[in-house]
């Protein structure tokens, strides 16, 4: 099939409360005894259910709305294309009437979200598509310039709208000229002469493809002489506005925000150099410490291996970013034991661990085994965390601050991977939506919306800079510092190199999107490139003005288990996610939000040196001020630190860095010890039930 492009629609007059002619307040939607489905003593039912984002016939909804649309506003620019809106516009919700009788069932979809309230829905795409046509292209957003059938009745119901109702003559309207009430649709987006805002590749103008018309007062609403009609004059696209970056709400937000300082976060998954081999581990705790030279930092980390749940290695202190890399970064391989690789449909929680210590599915490596099924299960989950807000009475939704995804953490205001659009698409979250089922409360089958910000990476020769948008359509106020400084790190070569310059183009402002359109994090080309690379390779790409998006190296959420696209599992916190790959009594860390025992690494003395906060910090009693002013003290405090290495960070500090080679994953050659193994780092892993000690 051929995929479908997304249309992003930023403007939108969804309503999910109105106020009834008795001024009481109403949800926007069926009622509930609608919506409870009760069937009477012959079996019969007549009720209504809401259809999810992603549902087969809400998919097909948004296919025909945007076929609709680009063919309308889209020129000639896009044939052979086919486009769906990624969201129906903000608050309109796609519900299905059921009737069941005589054992016959029968469905109807209803789009409701019309500021008329739930009686004024839309029984079709058809019948939607025009008001749709006025969200995106009326740049007034007067409702009276819409030409649905709800907006503009045959009938032009008077007494649904009082205030002009002295204006209109006593005579009734005749249903013939109800065809040219308004504006005829195919008029619309000449009449309001400006292109839609909606996220689709470069178009011309309406007006190149059609005349420029002024539209005539409508037949049909005659005003009053002394009213002059409405003119609508063709204007140029209405300009794309950007959002603001709300100012970090904990210490580890504002921590992750700045451009190297830490690649790695406390909950990820992570692969990290055992000395001879590459495993799999989750980060527990992370600082900073002195690096080579007194202003120069260095990243340190404590991370947990993963295992089956008969035997955990100790905890590994990692020394330098370049022993890690992230988990997308790499394609886990197979299962070591036959038995588990030619299994269909196996997870760690459905694995025989028993049977495999036993060597009833072959001769295999069991904690290599058991930390690839781990990190599959932990790359299906999900766990929201930080909430911000909890009305779920009026709106149904809940506001979070950040959100583990799969083997990565990110937060609200940092850039993220999609799944449409182009690789050189970021969505820039300002929020992060849970949204309940219509009267429930339970989180189990809520759906995850992001809400933020498309950005692309958009090259242009360095003499033609004159052509970039001014400043403030992507202020240093709306976009992420690590975007701005990444990119400014490329141009440094690209401009004499290659004399391009990048830069990052505001496409939509405002857009919503489903959590399985996310890929995962974003992370800086200039900084995770020399690691993917290899310094040496990285170093000659960048003398010659090659670099790309590092986005383009790297997996997919889900792409390790063919469930790309999918929700996954959801759990309250990220440690359950884990479930028995890590050792009982496992603990993540909250760093500089969490106490000073989040802080220190094993064997490290408390000497009072080390206290990033010195209680438990709460972001809601805290002004940006005084979190930035406590945060460079804890900078300063440790720059003044000794580096002590230990454990794993020393080893792998003598072993070197690996070039990333996929056949470094795992130490697969050593399978004629058996399936009981001792690794040989540092740290030792110690020796499995049942099996000798090397």
């Amino acid at each position: 099939m051929a995929p479908y492009f997304p249309l992003y629609v930023s403007r939108s007059d969804g309503k999910l409360e109105t106020v009834d002619k008795g001024k009481k307040r109403e949800p926007n939607c069926p009622t509930d005894d609608q919506l409870e489905g009760k069937q009477d003593a012959k079996g019969n039912a007549d009720y209504y259910k809401e259809l999810e984002l992603g549902d087969a016939r809400e998919v097909d909804w948004r296919r025909k709305l945007g076929g609709m649309l680009i063919r309308e506003v889209g020129g000639k620019e896009h044939p052979g294309s086919n486009y769906i809106l990624a969201t129906m516009p903000e608050n309109y919700r796609l519900y299905e009437r059921v009737k069941a009788s005589a054992g016959v069932e029968s469905a109807d979809p209803y789009l409701y979200g019309h500021p008329q309230g739930r009686k004024k829905r839309f029984r079709t795409p058809g019948d939607f598509f025009p008001h749709l046509l006025w969200l995106v292209t009326d740049e007034t957003g007067d409702p009276d310039n819409c030409s649905c059938k709800i907006c503009a009745p045959d009938d032009l119901q008077v007494f649904d709208r009082p205030d002009r109702t002295k204006q209109l003559p006593p005579e009734p309207v005749k249903k013939e000229e109800a065809s040219i009430k308004r504006e005829t649709l195919p008029s619309r987006p000449a009449t309001v002469g400006t292109n839609p805002v909606v996220a689709v590749p470069p178009q011309r103008s309406i007006s190149q493809d059609k005349p420029s018309a002024v539209a005539k007062p409508p037949a049909s609403r005659p005003t009053a002489p002394s009213t002059p009609p409405a003119v609508h004059r063709p204007m140029g696209p209405p300009p794309i506005i950007s959002t603001h970056l709300a100012p970090a709400k904990c210490f580890e937000q504002d921590l992750d925000s700045q451009y190297k300082k830490h690649l790695y976060r406390p909950g990820e998954v992570t692969w990290f150099n055992r000395g001879n081999a590459w495993g799999l581990s989750v980060v527990l705790k992370r600082t900073l410490i002195r690096g080579s030279t007194p202003r120069e930092q260095q990243a340190k980390y404590l991370v947990q291996p993963l295992s089956h749940p008969f035997a955990h290695p100790s905890p590994k202190i990692i020394g330098s970013e370049d022993h890690l890399r992230p988990w997308l970064a790499w394609s886990p391989p197979a299962p070591t034991h036959p038995g588990l690789a030619q299994a269909a449909g196996l997870t760690y929680n459905t694995v025989d661990w028993k049977g495999v210590l036993e060597g009833r599915f072959g001769t295999g490596d069991i904690e290599v085994d058991g930390s690839i099924f781990a990190a599959k299960a932990v790359d299906d989950s999900f766990a929201l965390f930080d909430p911000l807000a909890n009305n779920t009475v009026t709106t149904g939704e809940r506001l979070y601050n950040g959100l583990y995804f799969g083997g990565e953490k990110f937060w609200v205001g940092e850039p993220v991977r999609l799944r449409v659009g182009t690789p050189q698409d970021v969505l820039v979250v300002h929020q992060i939506i849970e949204r309940l089922k219509q009267n429930s409360t339970s989180t189990s089958s809520a759906s995850i919306l992001f809400v933020g910000d498309l950005y692309k990476m958009t090259t242009i020769a360095a003499g033609n800079r004159g052509d970039i948008p001014p400043p403030d359509s992507h202020s240093i106020l709306s976009l992420p510092i690590r975007l701005r400084q990444d990119v400014e790190y490329r141009n440094c070569t690209t401009i004499p190199m290659k004399r391009t310059f990048s830069y990052w183009k505001l496409v939509q402002g405002g857009a919503r999107l489903p959590i399985t359109d996310i890929k995962g994090r974003w992370y800086e080309s200039s900084v995770l490139m020399p690691v993917l690379r290899g310094a040496t390779e990285f170093s000659a790409e960048y003398g010659r003005g090659e670099i790309g998006e590092v986005g383009q190296w790297m997996n997919a959420r889900g792409d390790c288990s063919h469930s790309a696209g999918k929700l996954g599992t959801r759990f309250g916190e990220r440690l359950q996610a884990f479930g028995k790959s890590v050792p009982p009594g496992t603990r993540i860390g909250r760093g500089l939000d969490g106490e000073k025992e989040d802080q220190r690494f094993p064997g490290e003395e408390d000497k009072g040196e080390r206290r990033g906060v010195e209680a438990v910090h709460r972001p809601e009693e805290v002004q940006p001020q005084l979190q930035q002013q406590q945060q460079q003290q804890q900078r300063q405090k440790e720059e003044e630190m000794v580096a002590r290495d230990e454990g794993m960070g020393a080893a792998a500090a003598a072993v070197g860095v690996s070039d990333g080679d996929i056949a470094e994953f795992m130490d697969l050659d050593r399978m004629e010890d058996g399936y009981v193994q001792q690794y040989a780092d540092a740290g030792g892993f110690g020796a499995f039930p049942g099996g000798p000690a090397e």
